[in-house]
């Protein structure tokens, strides 16, 4: 801790490192899931494919259920949210309750996914992880515009 204290930036304390440095001593490393850096790519890590006929959607959801999934596309915007809302405890051999933890987080996504065919998409979630086909309609297809 003291070396967290010492004179790094030209007499200023880096306050933002020296919490971070605390908080992971004291609680341990966090997990890059729940990370909310703007810059932080980890949180609902995705996987995003096209061809000729469709996008297809690969998002690791871990910890959720799927009832506290929505999916919604409007607009050409594919957005995917989700809630974490998970708890558990610990008893001992009396019944008392020795450890007791919660995590809860609300997080969204949005993709840029023009000239789906809103109908045809489907969806499948298994094992943390989400699956979405959304295949292309017909129309953009053949939607060409040539400048000359």
């Amino acid at each position: 801790m003291a070396n967290d204290l010492m004179d790094k930036n030209e007499g200023f304390v880096d306050v933002p490192d020296m919490m971070g440095n605390l908080m992971n001593n004291f609680f341990g490393p966090r997990d890059n899931f729940w990370n909310t850096s703007k810059d932080d790519h980890s949180i609902m890590r995705t996987d995003v494919s096209e061809d000729d006929q469709e996008y297809g959607i690969k998002i690791e959801l871990p910890g959720l259920d799927k009832k506290n999934i929505k999916i919604d596309y409007s607009n050409d915007n594919l957005t995917v949210s989700g809630i974490l809302d998970n708890s558990s405890e610990e008893k001992d051999k009396k019944n008392k309750i020795v450890r007791s933890e919660r995590r809860y987080g609300h997080y969204s996504r949005s993709y840029y996914l023009p000239g789906v065919d809103e109908k045809k998409i489907s969806a499948k979630y298994e094992n943390g992880m989400l699956t979405l086909s959304l295949p292309k309609s017909d129309e953009s297809q053949n939607h060409h515009i040539a400048i000359q």
